[in-house]
Formats: structure tokens, C-alpha cells, sequence
């Protein structure tokens, strides 16, 4: 069937319609398309009636752009309007063709991609042929992408026929890292992939863990936390395939690239990058579309547009898999658009998935032939080994970090398990790619320090380098050092992916590499140069960025300098300065007790339901008239601070971990201070305005009464109270555990337990216990029984107390005495099926 195309027209352009119609007709004779302009009205009809119908039994509507055709009120009015309107709602498809040269940039339709090239104007080409033959060309390509919703309302598409492009393939199968090892050519993500547990949300069981194959199971609407090379994006590639396999579509994009909130313009390109026939009408109408959202926190949208583009991906598909930054959790609350979404946190590799993925690397290449006897005898070493490096917290349990170990042991390098830190590891990674590209000995130090420079210059322009900045960079390169041959140097980097070549621009291939250059960069120029020092200012005044805060934890691995030291504990000082640290006292915590004495009188006013909602709706209008931009800048600088509160502590941990051996006592204590009490100034904002944990619950109370209106109010108040604790505990033990992981180290436990002394609060006795169990890997009793003696009073801090002991205990194996003194400290079952039976434990 042909494609109607209306043509809309100044008549001062009368010219470029005709040869636009003239340039269609080999469309028209192949029968591909019909064309209607004004022109072909017969004497006697309405004219009005004759326009406004074809525009509306049209599929294409062209607009032919000039300063004649802005003018016109009929043109701009009536027909702009009404293709507008068909186009959102899918009916037809609008394509602006400028032919004259005029600003129309603030119109409704230069929102939509128009033609020719660039759109650039038909007058200016010098041969007007080659200007129409550009536009037919780019008409051909939407008439056969386009069908109008009316038609596709029924269409049903076969799964089963759609195929993966070569880029799906290859994203897939990419570890992002080059992996080595001795058996196979190449290790892919599938060789070597272990599928994570994940911790769902949950009321009821203070445990609630699962592996991710739950996902799979029970689709539906998520939202995945984790910190970052925790593998949340390898799981989206997990899931992926196995709803490739399925005969789902699945669809993955990068908020991070997201700069428009219309959901067509973005899943297209992505569509067009991942399918070879999958078209947006089709993804969209069928019931089988799946999205894979990946760091949501980093979309470049404001808060209006980035709800409008998640209420329309919620509304396209029932199947939503969001990932985003674990400090994410702290804000993303207030976003109605992920009310309806499951809370999931993806958890680290404990023992089990550790071993798992030792096997799976043992076994590369000889999987049908390897003896079990052999295969456990060679895991037992590795794991050991691993074992050695991760409960020293040297490097955290992420998938990155055991592969990178995995194929160091491989390569029988002389590891020193007293100095493998973050920026060791990649050091062995970048020596392991120089010995696999055959780079001699003698020619490392050349190959690094290119590396350094070239780092260093993409991290000035903030963006990678095309051809012409590549040569231009190696002029100058050889200016300041010996000269090099270019050609050889990029052909060896790029052909073992430590530089990636897209066609376009050269840069590094994996973020961390890049971070670990220019990391080193800053730490061997800043005494000398004041450009270095004023990249520092940038750098720690933008600690929230991913990329700031990582290159800073690599500066800390390349130098010792004391400047370092003395720059982080500036900058965590300066956050939440306004408020003070929290204690987590009885006084402090009592807004909680006090907030669930009211919750009953909450349940009698709910009871007038429509009353109360009537109410509530005036005053969220009354919010609306009243706000403005200063409230998303608000939230986005509060989301910005948690960020840089969470990597200047991690960022002080790193330190501390890495030279223990040499800071002073003093120095340690007070960067760990430092960094603890920032965190702590977080927590006592978030106190300060826990009146969002209350809000949810009263919308909790509503929608209950709502949905059951015969239910007690006796069962309701169990619920809410049980609602409210839920939610208040989670963000205080959270926040509690992560200043913990940032800043401990076993080496310095004495340093800690100082501190708790001197400082003397509930909130200390917690980190320094978390500290304990998360460096020490062991359950200590006595100190345990101390901690009990001293919160005892405290309920708020002892069930923190016991949800930090039971995580501990799903993770390490715990003895059987060991677990009886601990359920009669703390009024547990340890033993009971709720949590985990004592075999299960020990597996774990």
C-alpha cells in the first residue's frame, strides 16, 4: 500500500514545491507513494474541507521552511497544529524541508529532524539537483521505517525474526578489560560471568536475598542499586541474553547519553544500534518490549523532564530494569514515576560466587576434560590466595577486581599481597597488555608515559581526540620527549585495547585506565605546575563525579605527598557543615517513637478518605504554583553532596589502607575522623528531615484504606509502624555500614576503637563494630557483648546491631557456639528457617 504525502506550502515557494514533486516521481510510479498539495483542488470545492481532509488521511506531511512559510497564520496555525498533533500521537510522521534560509529554531517543528543534510537550506546548494536528491533520499528511508499507529493496531511481529546487530554481539560478549589467559585466545563475558545475588526490599524478614535469576522470573518493574564496578551494567547484559533467548526484545540504554525526554528519538537510535530489523512502532506495540535503563542517576535530563520520560518507558512496557549508584537511594524517593518499582541491591562476591568464578576461570579451554580432582585441588589455591587479599579489604569483592587478581595469578606474576591495592592491580593489568602486544622491557617506561600525556591532554578537552588532534598531539609530544613512531605506538595500543578507535575519535577503551593515567599525571607535576594545582581545585570541587573522585583515589595510589591528605580532609570538612554529626542517641532518635504514638490518630483522620484527599490534592497544588527552579537545583546539589560525602570517605579509606605503615597515629585518626563525621553530618540531615519517611507512610495508610476500607485499624497501625521502621532503619544502617567500609582498615583497628573512646557516642560504638565485622571477617563475643551493655537502652542502635551480626553471619561461616551465645545476646534465632539454616550458612 502507498504512503499519502501531504505537502504543506507558502505560494511564494510555489518553485521548490514543484521540484520537490518533480524529484518524487520515480516514488510515485513505483507506487510507493500518492502526493496532495493544494494545487489539485477543483474549482467549486471548499478549499478549507478539501486541506483539512487530506492533511488528516495522511501519512507523511512534508513543511516546506522559509521565511514565507513562518508567516503564513494558515500554515503556522491551522496545519502546523493539526500534523502535530497526528505525529505525537503516531498517525502520521512530519519532515521539514528547509529550502530558504530563516530562524525557525523556536517553532514546534524544529524539534523534529528535518532535511536536507544538516538542514541546510536547498537555495544555498550550488547544484540544486544534488540538494532534492539528499531529500528523497531521506524520504525514502522514513516511508520505510514509518507505519502509522491506526494500521500497526493489530499487528502482531515475530520475535523469532528479528536479529541482534554486530554491535549487540560484540557489547555482549565484552568484558571492557582485556582478560588473558594461557587456554583460550579470548576470554569473553559469558566464559567467566557469575550471576550475582541481589538483596530485595522487604518488611517482613530482616534477610532477604536471592539471586539475580529472580529477575527473570518475576518480571516486572526494578530499580538496582549498587556501587560503581559492582557489575550492575553486567548484569543488564545478563539479562539480555537470556530474554534474547526467551524470544523477548530486550533494549538497553545508557541514560547517561539521554539528553531529550522523548522516548521515540532516544529508542530509536538505539533500536537502529542493537536490532538489524526492529523498528520503534514495532518495539512498542509488541508485548514482548523489555528496557534495561542503566545509570539513571547520571540522565541528562532536569527533574521535570527525566519524570516525563520514565512515565513514558513505564507506560510503553510492563518489563523496566533500572540501575543506579547506591547514594541514588538516598533521593530518588521523590520521583512518583519509581513509586511502582522494586528496590534491589546488588550485592558483592561472597565465598560461594567467589569460587564459582575461580572454577569457571580454571576451567577455560579444557572444560570437557579437566579432572575434578584437579579442578578443586587448583581452586582451593586460588581461593586462598583471593581469600588473603580481599578479607584484608587490600581490594573490595567486585567482579573487576577477582578477575583482575585471577589473571594476575595467572601470568605467575611476583605478587606482593602487602601491596596490592586498586592502582597495583591496574598497573599489573596495563604490564600484562604491554607483554600481550609484545612491547619489550625496555619500552615500557616510553609506552606509559605516552599513555600519561595522552590522558592528560583528554582529560584537558574534556572529550577524546580525532585524527587531527591525534597528530597534533604527538607534534607536540615530541617537542617535549624523544620522538616516536606514531603508527606503531597506536597500532600496539589499539590493536590490545588499552586505546579504542571508533572511527572518529581515540581514547581508552576502560574509564579506570584513563583515571589511572591521568591520576598519574597530577601526582608527578603538581608540586611543579600551577595548571596541575588549579585541575586540582576542579577535581575536588566536583568530588560527586565519578570521574573526579576516581582519579583522586589513583592519585593516592601514585604519590604520598602529605598535599593529598591535607586537600580530601578540606573537602569533607566543608560538607554538611551546617549541621552537626549524629549521635544516634535515645533523645536524638526519639522523633521516631514520637511519630508512631500519632499513628493511630493518623488512621481516624484517613478514614474520611475522599475528605483528606481533597485536601491533600489543594495542597500539592498549592506547592505547584508555588515552586520553582530553585527546588531542582536544590535536589540536584543535595544529591551532588551525598556523592562527594561517599567518595571523600572512600577516598580517606584509601589511604588509610595504603599507608598505614607509615601516617602517624594522629594523622590516621584524623582522617579517619574526619571522614566518619562527614558521613555523620549526612545522617543527621537526613534525621532532620525525616518528615519523607513520614509522608510515605501516611500515602501508605491512604492507599490501604483506599484499596481495603474494611480492615482494622488495629491491623493498619501494625502495618504503618512496621512501614516506618522499615524505611527509617534502612537509611540509618545503611549510612552507618558505608561509613564503615569507607573508612576501615584492619591495620588500624586500635585507631578506630581510640576513637570510639574519645568520641563516646551510640554512633561510633556502631561503625567501630561494623568496622570489626566487615575487616576482621570474624564475629568477636565479648566485644559484641559490650557493644549490647552500652545500647542497651537504645533499641534503634541495638536493631542495627543485629541486622549488621546477621549480614555478617550470611556471609562467613559462624560456629555452632558461637551462634547460641549470639542469639541469647541479642533475642535471635539464628537457627530459624526464616533467615538461613545453620548448613546453608556455612556454604554461604
Amino acid at each position: 500500500m502507498d504512503k499519502k504525502i501531504f505537502i504543506s506550502y507558502a505560494h511564494k515557494d510555489e518553485k521548490y514545491k514543484e521540484e520537490l514533486v518533480e524529484h518524487m516521481s520515480g516514488l510515485r510510479r513505483a507506487g510507493i507513494i500518492s502526493e496532495w498539495n493544494d494545487r489539485k483542488i477543483v474549482p467549486g470545492q471548499n478549499w478549507s474541507e478539501q486541506i483539512s481532509s487530506n492533511l488528516k488521511s495522511s501519512n507523511i506531511i512534508l513543511f516546506l521552511i522559509s521565511a514565507s512559510f513562518m508567516n503564513s497564520d494558515y500554515c503556522m496555525g491551522i496545519e502546523v497544529e493539526t500534523a502535530l498533533d497526528m505525529h505525537e500521537k503516531g498517525e502520521a510522521q512530519i519532515i521539514p524541508i528547509v529550502i530558504r534560509a530563516v530562524d525557525w529554531t523556536d517553532s514546534e517543528i524544529s524539534k523534529i529532524q528535518g532535511l536536507p543534510k544538516d538542514a541546510r537550506p536547498i537555495s544555498s546548494w550550488e547544484n540544486a539537483d544534488e540538494a532534492w536528491l539528499d531529500v528523497v533520499g531521506g524520504l525514502k528511508d522514513h516511508i520505510q521505517s514509518f507505519e502509522p499507529k491506526a494500521q500497526i493496531a493489530t499487528r502482531s511481529i515475530n520475535s523469532s525474526e528479528i536479529t541482534c546487530s554486530k554491535f549487540t554481539d560484540d557489547w555482549l560478549t565484552d568484558t571492557e578489560i582485556v582478560l588473558t589467559h594461557r587456554k583460550v585466545n579470548q576470554v569473553s563475558l559469558e566464559d567467566i560471568y557469575v550471576v550475582p545475588d541481589i538483596e530485595l526490599e522487604s518488611k517482613d524478614e530482616l534477610i532477604n536475598i536471592k539471586s539475580s535469576k529472580y529477575l527473570l522470573e518475576e518480571r516486572g518493574h526494578y530499580i538496582i542499586s549498587g556501587e560503581e564496578q559492582q557489575g550492575k551494567t553486567s548484569l543488564l547484559k545478563y539479562l539480555y541474553r537470556k530474554f534474547l533467548k526467551e524470544k523477548y526484545l530486550p533494549l538497553y540504554i545508557d541514560a547517561k547519553i539521554i539528553k531529550k525526554a522523548s522516548i521515540e528519538g532516544e529508542l530509536t537510535k538505539q533500536l537502529d544500534l542493537q536490532y538489524e530489523n526492529l523498528t520503534y512502532l514495532d518495539f512498542s506495540s509488541s508485548k514482548k518490549a523489555i528496557i534495561l535503563l542503566d545509570n539513571i542517576d547520571e540522565i541528562g535530563l532536569n527533574q521535570k523532564y527525566k519524570s516525563k520520560f520514565l512515565e513514558d518507558i513505564n507506560a510503553l512496557t510492563q518489563n523496566t530494569y533500572i540501575t543506579c549508584h547506591s547514594s541514588y537511594n538516598y533521593i530518588y524517593g521523590d520521583m512518583p514515576a519509581l513509586d511502582e518499582h522494586e528496590r534491589i541491591e546488588l550485592l558483592g562476591l561472597g565465598n560461594k560466587k567467589r569460587e564459582e568464578i575461580v572454577q569457571k576461570w580454571i576451567s577455560l579451554g579444557v572444560e570437557e576434560n579437566i579432572e575434578e580432582k584437579e579442578l578443586y585441588t587448583k581452586c582451593d589455591e586460588l581461593k586462598s590466595r583471593l581469600n588473603t587479599i580481599i578479607k584484608k579489604n587490600i581490594v573490595p569483592p567486585k567482579p573487576i577486581y577477582i578477575l583482575m587478581l585471577l589473571q594476575m595469578f595467572e601470568a605467575n606474576a611476583q605478587l606482593n599481597l602487602e601491596l596490592t591495592s586498586y592502582g597495583h592491580c591496574y598497573q599489573q593489568l596495563i604490564y600484562q597488555s604491554f607483554d600481550k602486544a609484545h612491547i619489550s622491557k625496555q619500552d615500557f617506561d616510553k609506552y606509559l608515559n605516552v599513555l600519561t600525556e595522552l590522558a592528560w591532554e583528554i582529560f584537558k578537552r574534556e572529550n577524546n581526540l580525532n585524527s587531527f588532534d591525534i597528530d597534533l598531539f604527538f607534534v607536540n609530544y615530541s617537542k617535549s620527549f624523544l620522538s616516536i613512531d606514531k603508527d606503531q605506538v597506536l597500532n600496539k595500543l589499539i590493536g590490545h585495547s588499552i586505546l579504542n578507535d571508533n572511527g572518529i575519535n581515540i581514547g581508552f577503551k576502560y574509564p579506570y585506565i584513563y583515571y589511572f593515567f591521568v591520576g598519574k599525571k597530577i601526582a608527578e607535576s603538581y608540586r611543579d605546575s600551577e595548571e596541575t594545582k588549579t585541575k586540582i581545585e576542579g577535581l575536588l570541587s566536583k568530588l560527586h563525579r565519578e570521574d573526579y573522585a576516581n582519579i583522586l583515589i589513583f592519585i593516592t595510589h601514585h604519590t604520598r605527598d602529605s598535599w593529598v591528605l591535607h586537600e580530601i580532609k578540606s573537602v569533607l570538612d566543608s560538607l554538611f557543615e551546617e549541621n552537626n554529626e549524629a549521635t544516634l542517641s535515645k533523645n536524638q532518635l526519639s522523633f521516631m517513637g514520637d511519630f508512631m504514638k500519632v499513628i493511630p490518630e493518623l488512621i481516624i483522620e484517613q478514614r474520611e478518605i475522599q475528605k483528606e484527599r481533597d485536601a491533600q490534592n489543594d495542597q500539592l497544588d498549592e506547592l505547584e504554583r508555588k515552586r520553582d527552579d530553585d527546588e531542582e537545583g536544590e535536589s540536584l546539589d543535595i544529591l551532588a553532596k551525598i556523592n562527594q560525602t561517599f567518595k571523600g570517605m572512600e577516598i580517606a579509606g584509601q589511604i588509610i589502607r595504603n599507608r598505614h605503615a607509615t601516617l602517624t597515629r594522629q594523622s590516621m585518626e584524623d582522617l579517619a575522623k574526619t571522614g566518619a563525621f562527614a558521613g555523620l553530618r549526612f545522617l543527621e540531615y537526613f534525621i532532620k528531615i525525616s518528615d519523607t519517611a513520614k509522608k510515605e507512610i501516611i500515602k501508605l495508610i491512604s492507599t490501604h484504606l483506599l484499596e481495603y476500607p474494611n480492615i482494622s485499624n488495629k491491623e493498619i497501625e501494625r502495618q504503618a509502624e512496621s512501614a516506618y521502621l522499615h524505611l527509617t532503619y534502612g537509611i540509618i544502617n545503611g549510612v552507618t555500614r558505608k561509613i564503615a567500609s569507607s573508612i576501615g582498615s584492619k591495620e588500624a583497628l586500635e585507631v578506630y576503637r581510640e576513637m570510639e573512646s574519645k568520641v563516646g557516642t551510640p554512633a561510633f560504638n556502631l561503625i567501630r563494630q561494623a568496622i570489626e565485622l566487615q575487616f576482621t571477617k570474624t564475629v568477636n563475643i565479648e566485644h559484641i557483648t559490650n557493644c549490647v551493655k552500652e545500647l542497651q537502652d537504645n533499641q534503634v542502635c541495638l536493631r542495627i546491631l543485629k541486622e549488621m551480626v546477621i549480614q555478617h553471619i550470611y556471609m562467613f561461616p559462624v560456629e555452632y557456639k558461637e551462634k547460641q551465645q549470639l542469639s541469647y545476646l541479642l533475642g535471635i534465632s539464628i537457627q530459624g528457617q526464616r533467615l538461613m539454616d545453620s548448613k546453608k550458612i556455612g556454604k554461604a
